[in-house]
């Protein structure tokens, strides 16, 4: 999927070094599981409500949902699917929605590549 020229593809899935560098600056092993924990509670009822504001219309009510996992994304280092949120956001900010639609359908997968970077990279212990 192209967005705004880029391949969605071609970015990182994750950017470990948010986290690596918690860890390094004295956070405890099992602060990096509880962000993956929030992760996979938080983010399913965002993408819910993304599809729900499509199908409604609803852009002030993606542009909020968009926005707030595109932070969250950020600051976890899910640079692929943070990508995907902020092109979210810019269309509802924007007023079109031209690949909204098609990046909503692929969050769920999103979602779980997220995931799986994250276990990869920080296996619980």
């Amino acid at each position: 999927m192209s967005l705004g020229g880029a391949f969605v593809s071609e970015l990182p899935i994750l950017d470990a070094e948010p986290l690596r560098d918690l860890l390094e600056l004295g956070a405890e092993e099992g602060l990096v599981q509880e962000l993956i924990g929030l992760y996979q509670e938080d983010v399913p009822p965002r993408m819910v409500a993304l599809r729900e504001g499509l199908a409604a219309g609803d852009l002030p009510r993606m542009l909020m949902e968009a926005h707030q996992m595109k932070g969250a994304l950020s600051n976890l280092g899910l640079v692929r699917f943070a990508h995907m949120a902020a092109r979210v956001e810019a269309e509802a900010r924007a007023g079109h929605l031209v690949e909204s639609p098609a990046l909503i359908a692929a969050l769920p997968a999103a979602f779980d590549e997220g995931l799986a970077a994250f276990r990869e990279a920080f296996p619980e212990r």
